[in-house]
């Protein structure tokens, strides 16, 4: 046997942990702590009186429900509990998802009829009971039945209690309307379920409670659910019960724990939906045009307003209403009665609306209001409404009207005519579309162009416009996108123009300020700075059409090549190439013939000097030519000369010390070393300023050691003194 449990508060961080799980996951708001009052006016709907509601529940365990995204399957109502109805800190509701369970004693007691219902005692019940008077032959309401005791418990001993009692006239005692559909076995954990009994359960516990229990098809898992506490929940069930129109009858909705507090259960009720006999009107939606909307077209389509009953009955019903809105009546619709039959053995009739052909006075809104048509002698009221746009007979005008443009020009044409009609263009060339509204066109010859307006799916007459418009003369011109020219080159900016004339005049601006009025400019020696876009206006001055175009000009610039001249080659080396750096070379001899791509080689047996002319090319493009002079030398056969004295004192004779040589001589390594034997140079640039680090040297006896390289291979040496003056 169970035993009851009561939870307390957690620690802080459990604490905190629950308040952002709540925030996180809950989907469903609720309000707890309503009056009997107002729990019983949220679930009035339509063809019921509530009177006298009274409440026995906790203020934790009632409230109201909003759902903003849950598979609770309903969007707003009422909810009881067996414990609470709202998460709060330390404890869950039906509205907040955790691995912990929803299981709150309230310390209430329980109820006697649900005692007797179940079995066993009751406890932590919520009951809200009232008077209601049906205007129908039934009276019916809409609720999901959620419960911990899901999963585990499910075909267990113990079976939270649940019911919906009526009592009243034809009723003997009170009869539990929360019904499993088509049955007579109550709503409960072991009637609806996944059909797996839980770690307490037997099935026989299940199939005990009538024929075809468990139902699973009426059973929603919601063990892996992040919007409701409760581990399962039934689908959406109406809870329905034959009544005696007009007569007064009690209803309690009641919900308890049955044998301990532990494990809540909870009864979602829609907001609205207690109802007796049913009416509603909606406008019929006809798919014309560029709208589904309800509509009447005044002269050809009728309107519709459709008046529907939730049942067949054997009686027919008379169903009164009134109009409103700013359609007048019989000057923008027929004058129509104030009630329609809805036929025996039928649920619907319809109120056809014509509209009368007027002047053209705009849209107009006409509004249906449905009256109560038994309100069990009370004052007639308002219980559905619909409406329905009421549109002036097919009309259109064509703007602009027939009218002067320059070729180039680009024209709006706008039609007034109402949005719900199809459109079509003749001709459908050189428009933005064939089928708009309001298309923009742009004719290069004189155009007349034809719109026709139909309202699709009715036999409402179609109507046209048209426009024409007259194509003066403009210039045409033709240009070539990119042109390209090789720099320091001449050319012409050169228009093509077709059906040019002598009334044309020309603009053309360019870069860095250029402008000309000459149709073809010249320029003499393009350079880079030229490059860019040159726009060009001409204008027929006899009428004042222009038009505009544009070229850019792309100037190549070849970069001369990069050579060393003279260059020194060393006799009897073998032929040498020359060299020089640049993009795809062209060579010439000393007369400026062309030699080709081919590199010169230069013979080196005997001593002479040759002189060469190289440029580089980019496409058809090439840069001026560059002269190369080629000298054949002897090499490493002359003097090194090392001279025996310097002066560093930046006159700018004899300032620092440095070896004298022949061609094909280079200093590999120099020392430098004081009388001590301190080295105060060494290198290979050559040269030494008298510097010993970054402070002047002393003046004084140096000692050097140099060693030279040879181009043609080899080494000298040589070492002596050098005496710094200061």
């Amino acid at each position: 046997m169970r035993t009851s449990i009561r939870k307390w508060p957690f620690t802080a961080f459990l604490f905190l942990l629950l308040l952002h799980q709540g925030a996180l996951f809950s989907q469903i708001n609720i309000s707890a702590g309503q009056t009997a009052a107002a729990l019983a006016k949220k679930l009035a709907g339509q063809g019921v009186v509530v009177t006298n509601p009274v409440l026995h529940c906790s203020n934790w365990a009632n409230g109201f429900f909003n759902v903003v995204n849950s598979n609770l399957g309903l969007d707003s109502g009422i909810v009881l509990t067996t414990g609470r109805a709202a998460s709060s800190p330390g404890f869950y509701g039906v509205n907040g998802y955790s691995s912990g369970l929803a299981s709150f004693d309230n310390g209430t007691p329980g109820d006697s009829t649900l005692t007797s219902l179940a079995g066993q005692r009751t406890l932590d019940a919520c009951t809200l009971e009232f008077d209601v008077m049906p205007a129908g032959d039934t009276i019916s309401i809409d609720y999901v039945f959620s419960s911990e005791e899901y999963m585990s418990a499910v075909c267990g001993p113990y079976n939270d209690a649940f019911a919906f009692f009526i009592s009243g006239p034809g009723i003997t005692g009170s009869k539990n309307m929360a019904l499993v559909p088509g049955t007579n076995i109550p709503v409960t954990i072991n009637s609806i379920n996944n059909g797996i009994p839980g770690s307490t359960g037997n099935i026989i516990n299940c199939t005990s409670m009538g024929t075809g229990s468990p139902f699973t098809s009426y059973y929603n898992d919601n063990s892996n659910g992040n919007t409701l506490t409760h581990k399962g929940l039934t689908t959406i069930l109406k809870a329905i019960y034959p009544v005696t129109p007009c007569g007064n009858y009690h209803l309690k909705i009641a919900i308890a724990d049955a044998g301990n507090a532990k494990y809540d259960s909870g009864v979602f009720l829609e907001a609205g939906s207690l109802q007796s006999e049913h009416y509603s009107v909606n406008a019929l939606r006809l798919p014309v045009g560029d709208t589904s909307a309800p509509i009447c077209v005044k002269g050809c389509l009728p309107g519709r307003f459709h008046i529907k009953r939730t049942k067949n009955s054997s009686l027919p019903q008379t169903i009164k209403f009134v109009t409103a809105g700013t359609a007048a009546y019989g000057i923008d619709f027929a004058p129509i009665a104030d009630s329609i039959i809805i036929p025996a053995f039928t649920n619907y009739a319809d109120v056809v609306i014509y509209g009368i052909p007027t002047a053209r006075n705009g849209v107009k809104e006409l509004k249906l209001f449905l009256l109560s048509p038994n309100n069990c002698g009370a004052i007639s009221s308002i219980i559905d409404s619909a409406s329905m746009l009421i549109y002036d007979t097919i009309a259109i005008a064509l703007t602009p009207a027939d009218t002067a443009i320059c070729g180039a020009d680009t024209v709006r044409l706008k039609v007034s005519g109402d949005d719900i009609y199809s459109y079509n263009w003749l001709p459908d060339v050189n428009i933005s579309g064939s089928a708009l509204k309001q298309p923009s066109v742009y004719p290069q010859a004189t155009t007349t162009y034809t719109v026709t307006a139909w309202l699709p799916g009715t036999s409402c007459p179609f109507r046209t416009a048209v426009s024409t418009l007259n194509v003066k003369l403009t210039p045409h011109i033709a240009l070539v996108s990119d042109t390209v020219v090789c720099g320091h080159s001449s050319f012409y900016l050169n228009p093509v123009m077709q059906f040019a004339n002598s009334n044309y005049s020309y603009a053309w601006i360019g870069p860095d300020g250029y402008a000309s009025a000459l149709q073809q400019p010249f320029f003499s020696n393009v350079i880079g700075s030229d490059r860019g876009i040159y726009r060009l206006k001409v204008t027929n001055d006899t009428n004042g059409c222009s038009s505009t175009a544009a070229v850019n000009l792309v100037v190549t610039v070849v970069d001369t090549p990069s050579v060393t001249s003279p260059a020194i080659i060393c006799q009897n080396t073998g032929p040498s190439a020359l060299f020089a750096l640049g993009d795809n070379l062209t060579w010439y001899d000393r007369s400026g013939a062309l030699l080709g791509a081919n590199t010169p080689v230069i013979p080196t047996d005997t001593l002479a000097a040759y002189t060469y002319y190289v440029s580089s090319r980019i496409d058809n493009c090439e840069s001026g030519k560059v002269e190369l002079i080629a000298e054949v030398k002897k090499c490493c056969d002359g003097t090194i000369y090392i001279p025996n004295a310097f002066t560093p004192n930046g006159d700018g004779r004899n300032d620092k010390f440095r070896p004298v040589t022949d061609y094909g001589y280079f200093v590999k390594t120099m020392g430098v070393y004081n009388r001590w034997g301190q080295v105060v140079y060494s290198g290979n640039m050559g040269s030494w300023d008298g510097n010993f680090g970054t402070n002047p040297a002393d003046a004084d006896t140096y000692f050097y050691r140099i060693i030279f390289g040879c181009i043609l291979g080899g080494t000298v040496e040589r070492a002596g003194d050098v005496i710094l003056i200061r």
